[in-house]
């Protein structure tokens, strides 16, 4: 079967310019042929999508587009800007997703596209002279400033947007730019940096404008190490642009549904074919399906090319059409694979001229032709000469992704293998058959070119391209081992043992590989002092003084003759040596010889090549510590392993191993030469010895630590967390020696120490070393057994070990002598215990001291924190009903007894925390006398906070009701009960105990306080509505009476004073049911309603009957008013005017003459509809009367505005009469002498406008012409009119008025004045 039957391929030959999509057919094809995953598509939306939209206002961002050549970095530019620019080009996409992101952009930009690699211009200068060029192709008025000119960046970008949304209102400004790596790569430090700024600008404006960017790059520039220079400068521009970085897995869908595309017939057949060599490759099983979407491809092709950092223009979609256009009418091998992989790009590499003269690329092509020619010419197996070259260009290929040639990195037998799915045929498919022919082929390379050109780095089993490796140094090597002499091998042997040791000592002897060795003695946790001996045991003797112990490394090459004395110090190890050990140690020796006689950069090699035999050494010996030596002691000799005995780790290293051995060997005689040494309960060595002795010896001042408890416990001074010396063996020793003294006499240093091992001390008795035996004496000191005298003559005794961390470590290594301390002081200490509340047989028996001791340092802590409070409280609230507790004179004496007290107690945890420490008590009789009396004194003070705590509360209800007037008896008795207050308070002082004194206060103040709540309680009851008066208010406020008056008030001619009256004294009735005469005990004034016995409130008794009636009236009062005008001829004829359901509701009110029960919305817009076109208006009874005798009153009435007010007399006490001239409604009830009447203003009801008194139902006489527009010729006689019937209607009023209260007058004209 051939390729072209299981694959529809589809070449991408040419390389997508992104200048080439201004062109509208050519963009249309990047936009169908655009190929992208759902995830792609899914990793455009947050870096592009939404950077570019401007339908929601964000922190746009710009856009870097980054991705290697031939991955579609630019194709997919072109296709956003297509998009961008024409909204048809949509349709066109393949990926339904992407369609649906994308329309947010689609058509809402112009686009100006440009390719920028190849110029030395600024980066501003480039970019806006495009953009002058494009706004004058587009006639936009613009005129890019010079950039040495410019003083703000932003500005530009400003003037240059305004100046396109002028042409442009609806639309962004999309630039895109591709190729800008290779650009900035030009740049130097300076100019690159004044870029940056301007890249920055262009991406900070996104933000403010509708200016969008992309730029197109091959790498990520914010974290590459080719910019480092600008590390500063790039960091702030990564704040102003996102990254869209295209993956591998971006470019292998692209190859899979583009390129390569399969239908699921042609997946079957190639996934049939490639399961027969799932075997043989590793991954290739579990990766099946991307092996088949990419066939013939191998992924590793992908992965590779996508790596190679130095060819440009390389373009992988371009490249991998090529390779099948070649092979596409080809047949696919039935025995083999078939799978093309990156070696084969390599012939296109070595025959492209242009990339010659990349110097790297260069070298990497002329050594791998010298590899290619020697293997045509010479290599051995003619069978396996393709598999070789195959590999040699394998390697070539990745020697251009190392990042460098001198990186030391290839690829192993099983990369080569997998990566290139290499075959050969085998008597059976076997995996492990085939790497072991691409092995053997690897070594027949190297052997046949001598080791030139390519490395195999044993340190990681990759073999790699060295394009340096002329000489072939490893054979140099091997010749110069061959010969290399046993001496010379023992020598090196030492060299990588030191290694091992970890360690940077000296020789101790010059010449001579001997050095100064610290043990740790395994089962005492403390190193020991010896030397280690790297060569033959008889040069002991140089190695001077003689210390604790010899540790001989014998040589492995050579000793014969060699003799040992077997000495119970000594102990020897004896390298057992391997054939592979000896050849590895004899190229180490070799490579390390020729490097002393070489120079430069062969010099260079050679180390190189002996380090990385020594680091295959010393993982040998670390490995194989446990096996690889024997040790000798005492003449027997036995494996390392069973030395050990089964303490071996996993964890140990060469050294702690070697240290174990030796410890173990040397046990029994370390235990001989210092049989009474304390065992460790940390490890000591050298180098922490001090500061372990340092935290042990602060331990003695209350400086506790896990490891300075640790450090007492070795020396048994510890009894639990109690230092008891009397319990150590180590101390108890030097007590008793303190004990036998004389009086007056001391043990001094020279008496305890003697030297050993040049400056070491150790003590003479134990062998303890000097720098740990103060951990001893300052244990005697703790337990008054000693004191501790200095060089400087300063002692160190159990009252002052707090200074301890002051004292010089060298002062306490070194001291004078030790002494015994001074005796107590029996009598008083016992009249102290008495005083403050102690058994003083405590301190008869020395072992009961110590319990003694703690009684007291918690009785004076006790002591002394009760004398800081009683201080703090004798500032702070030590006074009750506004009076201090006590007098002046006895508040400084309560002050001087607690500082006293105070001072005396404080700091007793430090004085006498030890019974040694009791022997520094110093006050005598008296001074305990004293000090009595100030405890005592001390002692009220809590008595008297006592006191306040117990009646505090019933004085502070009294204080706040103390000056209510309640009358001379009720005042009276506060003062009484207040005198009696001073009286007990004050007797404290005398011995009263605050709590009895507090109880008397409180039964007297008691009495006070009931009377009050009696007094109180009772009148809340006259203010406060009870539970049934407030449901019965609620009724009220909810019932129908109110709810009518409420939906009444909205007519105008009805006063609505009365019932905002009505609703204001409702509302002033205040409701509290809840309070209790025991809740009056915690606060004076009720908690609910805050009600205080000076509020002005009214009793609440008969309240609601009075509401009820006033609501009852005045419901009556305006439905007679509403009667009383509704009926009136005159406001009753313009009913004709209203819709039917209006009249009915009107007419069946005045036959009823009552409210409907529920006055709703319909029968308030029927009443307002009927009297719309009038408005109140006040006519004076006055005027009324003038009006009734013929005389007609000129001019408008005060207050009046468009109209004129009549003033009518009204008889006094007339329902209905008006307030004033202002025109609002009366009340009725007579309050006033005037009478409301409706003026019309629009010539009746529904904006009829004119018509005779005839036309009026029930003849009724209009006030003048209610239609009358006179014109020039009408206006005497018009007047004439209107004036002449004054007196009948003037009559007619004054009739209505008396009988019904209320008069209405409809009509337009004027009564009293000429037009």
């Amino acid at each position: 079967m051939k390729y072209s039957q299981l694959i529809s391929f589809n070449p991408i030959e040419d390389v997508i310019q992104l200048v080439t999509a201004e062109n509208k057919d050519k963009a249309r094809e990047y936009v169908k042929t655009y190929v992208m995953s759902d995830s792609m598509a899914d990793a455009l939306q947050a870096p592009m999508i939404d950077q570019l939209q401007m339908d929601e206002v964000v922190d746009n961002k710009g856009v870097l587009v980054v991705g290697n050549y031939g991955t579609g970095k630019s194709h997919l530019m072109s296709v956003i800007s297509a998009v961008a620019t024409d909204t048809e080009n949509i349709q066109y996409l393949q990926n339904e997703k992407f369609k649906q992101q994308v329309q947010p952009i689609a058509g809402k930009f112009e686009v100006l596209r440009i390719e920028i690699g190849g110029v030395v211009m600024p980066l501003y200068d480039v970019i806006m002279g495009y953009v002058q060029d494009d706004f004058d192709r587009r006639g936009i008025s613009f005129e890019v400033p010079e950039y040495s000119s410019v003083k703000s960046l932003k500005t530009v970008i400003q003037n240059m947007m305004m100046a396109f949304s002028e042409k442009y209102p609806d639309k962004g400004y999309l630039i895109v730019v591709d190729e800008f790596l290779s650009y900035l790569s030009s740049r130097n430090e300076r100019e690159i940096v004044l870029d940056l700024e301007f890249f920055r600008a262009l991406g900070e404006m996104c933000s403010k404008s509708k200016l969008r960017v992309i730029f197109g790059m091959q790498e990520k520039i914010f974290d590459n190490p080719r910019f480092s220079f600008v590390a500063d400068t790039l960091k702030h521009v990564s704040d102003r642009f996102t990254q869209l970085i295209i993956t591998k897995e971006a470019t292998s869908y692209v190859v899979s549904e583009r390129i390569l595309k399969k239908s699921p017939e042609q997946k079957a057949l190639i996934r049939k074919h490639l399961e027969k060599f799932c075997g043989l490759y590793t991954g290739m099983s579990s990766r099946l399906e991307e092996f088949v979407d990419l066939f013939p491809i191998h992924p590793s092709y992908i992965d590779v090319f996508n790596k190679i950092y130095l060819i440009e223009n390389r373009h992988i979609l371009k490249n991998i059409s090529v390779t099948i256009k070649g092979i596409f009418n080809t047949y696919v091998p039935e025995n083999q694979p078939g799978i093309i992989s990156f070696d084969d790009y390599w012939p296109a590499i070595k025959s492209n001229g242009l990339l010659k003269s990349d110097l790297t690329i260069s070298r990497v092509v002329n050594a791998s032709q010298q590899l290619e020619d020697i293997i045509n010419r010479a290599f051995p197996k003619t069978v396996y000469k393709p598999l070789a070259i195959k590999i040699i260009y394998a390697l070539s290929v990745h020697r251009l992704t190392t990042n460098g040639l001198n990186v030391q990195f290839g690829l192993t037998a099983e990369n080569l293998k997998d990566d290139l799915c290499l075959y050969l045929l085998m008597p059976e498919e076997d995996a492990d058959f085939l790497l072991a022919i691409i092995k053997t082929t690897l070594k027949d390379i190297m052997t046949t070119v001598s080791g030139q050109f390519i490395i195999y780095n044993d340190g990681n089993n990759q073999y790699y391209i060295d394009v340096d490796k002329i000489v072939d140094y490893d054979e140099k090597i091997k010749q110069k081992a061959s010969i290399m002499a046993d001496g010379e091998l023992n020598r090196y042997f030492y060299e990588v043992v030191y290694r091992c040791l970890e360690w940077n000592a000296k020789q101790y002897v010059t010449n001579f590989n001997i050095y100064e060795y610290d043990l740790n003695w395994d089962s005492h946790n403390i190193f020991r002092e010896g030397y280690l001996f790297m060569g033959l045991p008889g040069e002991r003797s140089t190695a001077q003084p003689e210390r604790d112990f010899y540790i001989h490394i014998m040589p492995p090459y050579d000793a014969a003759g060699t003799t040992v004395q077997n000495l119970p110090d000594e102990v020897y190890f004896y390298f057992k040596s391997t054939d592979e050990f000896r050849e590895l140690m004899g190229l180490y020796a070799s490579a390390n010889s020729l490097a002393q006689i070489s120079e430069g950069k062969d010099k260079d090699v050679y180390l190189n090549k002996a380090n990385m035999l020594r680091k295959r050494l010393i993982k040998y010996l670390s490995e194989n510590k446990n096996t690889c030596f024997d040790v000798v002691y005492k003449k027997q000799k036995r494996q390392m392993i069973e030395v050990l005995k089964g303490r071996y780790k996993t964890d140990l290293t060469f050294k702690d191993t070697i240290d174990l051995a030796a410890s173990l060997s040397f046990d029994d005689y370390f235990n001989t030469k210092y049989p009474e040494f304390p065992v460790m309960n940390t490890k000591i060595t050298r180098r922490n010895m001090a500061d372990c002795a340092r935290v042990a010896f602060d331990h003695f001042a209350g400086r506790k630590t896990q490891q300075s408890t640790a450090m007492l416990q070795s020396f048994g001074i510890l009894d639990g967390e109690k230092i008891r010396p009397e319990g150590s063996k180590y101390a108890f020793y030097y007590i008793d020696l303190v004990k036998n003294l004389p009086p007056q006499g001391v043990l001094n240093y020279s008496d305890m120490f003697e030297q050993r091992f040049m400056d070491m001390y150790v003590d003479k008795h134990f062998q303890i070393e000097f720098i740990l035996t103060p951990i001893i004496f300052l244990s005697l000191v703790y337990g008054g057994y000693a004191v501790i005298t200095l060089k400087d003559g300063k002692t160190i005794t159990a009252s002052n070990l707090d200074q301890i961390p002051k004292i010089g470590v060298m002062d306490l290594y070194e001291f004078k002598y030790l002494s015994r301390p001074a005796q107590i002081s029996m009598a008083e200490l016992k009249r102290l215990f008495d005083v403050i509340g102690l058994n003083p047989v405590l301190l008869d028996n020395p072992n009961d001291r110590e319990t003694g001791v703690a009684q007291l340092l918690s009785k004076a802590q006790e002591l002394s924190n009760s004398a800081v409070m009683s201080e703090n409280k004798l500032n702070n609230g030590f006074d009750l009903w506004g009076e201090p507790l006590v007098s002046t004179t006895d508040m400084n004496r309560l002050r001087d007894a607690c500082n006293a007290v105070r001072n005396e107690f404080s700091n007793y945890s430090a004085k006498f925390n030890t019974p040694a420490k009791l022997n520094n008590f110093s006050l005598s009789m008296d001074e305990v006398d004293k000090l009595q009396e100030q405890i005592k004194l001390a002692m009220l003070i809590p008595q008297y906070m006592d006191f306040k705590s117990g009646c505090g509360d019933v004085v502070s209800y009294i204080q706040n009701i103390e000056y209510i007037d309640l009358g001379e008896a009720f005042k009276s008795e506060v003062e009484q009960a207040k005198s009696s207050f001073r009286t007990v308070r004050d007797s404290i002082m005398d011995g009263e105990s605050g709590e009895a004194a507090a109880q008397k206060v409180d039964a007297a103040l008691g009495k006070v306080k009931a009377k009050y709540i009696d007094i109180y309680f009772d009148a809340h009851k006259k203010k406060r509505l009870d539970i049934t008066d407030a449901q019965r208010r609620g009724k009220i406020q909810e019932g129908k009476a109110l709810a009518n008056l409420r939906k009444l008030r909205s007519i105008e001619i009805l006063s609505a004073a009365k019932l905002t009256d009505i609703e204001t004294d409702m509302s002033g009735l205040v409701v509290c049911y809840e309070l209790t005469p025991e809740e009056l005990k915690t606060t004076h004034i009720c908690q609910y309603c805050r009600f205080h016995l000076y509020d002005k409130a009214k009793n609440v008794f008969g309240q609601l009957d009075n509401i009820e009636i006033r609501i009852d009236s005045l419901l009556d009062e305006w439905t007679q008013t509403l009667l009383n005008t509704i009926s009136d001829p005159i406001v009753s004829s313009q009913k004709t005017f209203l819709p039917a359901e209006q009249q009915k509701a009107i007419d069946t009110f005045i036959e009823t003459g009552a409210l409907p029960k529920h006055v709703d919305d319909f029968f308030v817009k029927a009443i307002n509809a009927l009297l719309k076109g009038f408005e109140p208006v006040v006519i004076d009874v006055v005027d009324l009367d003038l009006a009734a005798a013929g005389q007609v009153p000129r001019g408008p009435a005060p207050g009046a505005q468009d109209v004129d007010h009549e003033r009518v007399r009204q008889p006094p006490g007339h329902a209905g009469a008006g307030e004033g001239a202002d025109g609002a409604a009366g009340e009725a009830g007579g309050e006033g002498g005037d009478v409301v009447v409706l003026h019309g203003l629009a010539g009746g009801v529904g904006g009829v406008q004119g018509g005779a008194a005839g036309d009026v139902p029930g003849g009724n006489r209009a006030l003048g012409d209610g239609g009358h527009h006179g014109g020039a010729g009408d206006g005497d006689d018009g007047a004439e009119d209107r004036l002449g019937g004054v007196d009948e209607v003037a009559a007619d009023v004054a009739e209505r008025a008396r009988a019904h209260g209320a008069l209405v007058a409809p009509g337009h004209g004027v009564v009293g004045s000429t037009p």
